[in-house]
């Protein structure tokens, strides 16, 4: 093998569906109160797509928007991650439905099913293509139509999700010439389906009277096992990648969007300030594949990310999975 290819993010998107739910709203369906999401959560509203929107229309408007920021045309476009629990439909993959819809003629694609590590996944993925020169151009796309597959009679869950996309072009560092890609990590402890799970539909539980009677095709969470595990991986992901350059490299952490609690405990257990912390849990709520992506477009927009600083982006979820990304912006 010859000598690797430098990797770089050309372009970053987002979209996020019109309708705000906010706390007040879900104080209706379940017993619970603004103040108690507030206090666990930090999240005070979230995104809800509307009854005609299926994942791949979120996913269109953030690729194209990323596209466009990234100076890219659809046709440059060889291949098409899209990470995602809640896509169209088992089959074909969303990521086919999303390169038809945005034009990408040339794509190849497939789903990527990590559920809240899924962009963080795909990314690396993505830039293990380009090194190797595979391919020039490849989109990656988190995207969550959460408010499908959530039980609006269950509080322990139904504060938490929401729905939107965020998405990332990755082609070799002198086309991108910014974020360039340092590297990241996937790691897993297999066998934990009962801490976050959607029980039904798969081979194990096929669709059937039992299983819709059941509530086996929503969300279901350990939350306390999750919180835990969740705080402690979060806070060595971000020490591990980042102290090899040193502290004073770190422009920003963008953590997937998890539960603003464990992101505040995580960032104290090492001692970093919530200054170099980039959240937008408490408009958006836990997107899960989208969260990472979705706040480093907002974080670019807001003037947060700074040339030549490292900008390191942790998450965790459902399997358990986990692992980082970590950029040069």
């Amino acid at each position: 093998m010859g000598d690797l290819i430098r990797v770089g993010i050309a372009g970053v998107g987002a979209y996020a569906p019109e309708r705000a739910m906010h706390n007040s709203e879900l104080e209706k369906l379940v017993e619970t109160s603004d103040e108690w999401i507030q206090q666990r959560t930090g999240i005070r509203s979230r995104r809800i797509a509307a009854p005609d929107e299926a994942a791949s229309d979120l996913a269109r408007e953030a690729s194209l928007r990323a596209l466009a920021e990234g100076d890219i045309s659809p046709e440059e476009v060889d291949l098409i991650i899209c990470a995602t629990v809640s896509g169209d439909q088992p089959f074909p993959a969303t990521a086919c439905r999303i390169g038809a819809d945005i034009g990408a003629t040339r794509a190849g694609g497939w789903d990527l099913g990590a559920a809240c590590s899924g962009w963080v996944f795909g990314a690396q993925v993505a830039a293990q293509f380009i090194a190797t020169g595979t391919y020039k151009c490849v989109l990656v796309v988190g995207v969550e139509k959460l408010s499908s597959i959530v039980d609006y009679q269950n509080r322990e869950t139904c504060v938490l999700f929401g729905d939107g996309a965020g998405a990332t072009v990755f082609t070799p560092y002198e086309r991108a010439q910014r974020a360039e890609y340092l590297g990241g990590s996937t790691c897993m402890e297999g066998a934990q389906e009962d801490v976050l799970m959607v029980p039904g539909g798969g081979s194990r539980h096929p669709a059937s009277h039992e299983t819709i009677e059941q509530r086996l095709h929503y969300i279901h969470m350990g939350g306390k096992k999750v919180y835990r595990f969740a705080v402690k991986t979060l806070a060595d992901l971000v020490k591990t990648s980042v102290e090899p350059y040193g502290w004073d490299e770190l422009g920003l952490v963008v953590p997937h969007q998890v539960n603003l609690r464990i992101i505040e405990s995580a960032a104290e257990r090492i001692d970093l300030p919530m200054e170099k912390v980039y959240t937008n849990i408490q408009s958006f709520g836990n997107t899960s594949a989208a969260s990472v992506p979705l706040a480093l477009n907002e974080a670019m927009e807001a003037g947060k990310l700074e040339k030549g600083k490292l900008v390191c982006m942790p998450a965790f979820g459902a399997g358990m999975a986990w692992g980082h990304v970590l950029v040069r912006w």
